[in-house]
């Protein structure tokens, strides 16, 4: 009787570690997504790892990703859509927003910004202990992103950023992870081409931060010398999302601190 007591206890203890420790990542098919999802699958940290997002898994994973990619469970669904976002989020020990797209103003509000806060109140109700964006290096306070008038191109997709890290400080203040980016290169699918964004990306990075003078003169003009100097590789977004899920405290990495993963 005490070993099946004992037994009973174990496998019960099993079973809620092995909830706890699952991952969902949202968005998980993109370019980022897809990175932060090899991440978490190389790190060993999670008994389970999933995606959702409308597409499901992608159909040609570059060959660097497919391994780790073929270990995740793709979850199909509309994040918009109440039912299977509650179902996706039950039960996961941490939620990982890579959600993002590019067009109107409006649209842009809406998927880099209302689409993460959606997440973000479910994950709350769910009992999700953390919770990842990644952001922009745009959105901190009196950036000039975040100065654009509402008019001009790009002000949805950084107001919608700086909404949903809002959100994510004011409901998981022990519990967030937000990495803020700029542009973010490595070799990256369209379709059946790979595009190798690492050569476009590595060089700028090295005029924007490692020449001294030039890249001080770069980084001092509004909103391109940020970029600029905010450049990091999509590896290494991967590893400091999934590597700051440890931390006990809520996180908030720089372009700087993500390039030291």
């Amino acid at each position: 009787p005490n070993y099946n007591t004992c037994h009973l206890h174990n496998t019960m203890a099993q079973a809620s570690n092995t909830i706890k420790k699952s991952l969902l990542v949202l968005g998980g098919n993109g370019y980022v997504g897809q990175n932060v999802l090899h991440a978490a699958i190389q790190s060993n940290l999670f008994s389970e790892v999933r995606a959702f997002n409308r597409s499901g898994a992608p159909k040609s994973p570059p060959p660097h990703l497919a391994e780790s990619l073929s270990q995740v469970e793709f979850l199909t669904g509309d994040i918009f859509d109440n039912s299977a976002r509650e179902d996706a989020i039950d039960g996961n020990y941490a939620v990982v927003s890579c959600i993002g797209a590019f067009g109107s103003n409006d649209f842009m509000k809406k998927i880099c910004g209302d689409a993460t806060i959606e997440a973000i109140e479910t994950s709350k109700q769910k009992g999700v202990n953390k919770f990842g964006f990644v952001s922009s290096a745009q959105v901190y306070e009196g950036s000039a992103g975040l100065k654009i008038p509402p008019s001009m191109p790009m002000h949805g997709y950084f107001q919608g950023k700086y909404n949903a890290e809002q959100k994510l400080l004011e409901a998981y203040p022990d519990g967030h992870v937000i990495l803020r980016p700029g542009f973010i290169y490595g070799r990256r699918n369209l379709g059946s081409v790979q595009l190798p964004l690492q050569l476009i990306g590595a060089p700028i990075n090295i005029v924007g931060n490692h020449l001294g003078p030039i890249s001080s003169l770069i980084q001092s003009v509004p909103f391109v010398g940020k970029e600029v100097s905010s450049m990091v590789p999509v590896e290494s977004v991967g590893r400091s999302m999934i590597d700051s899920l440890k931390e006990e405290k809520g996180v908030i990495l720089k372009a700087a601190d993500i390039r030291n993963f």
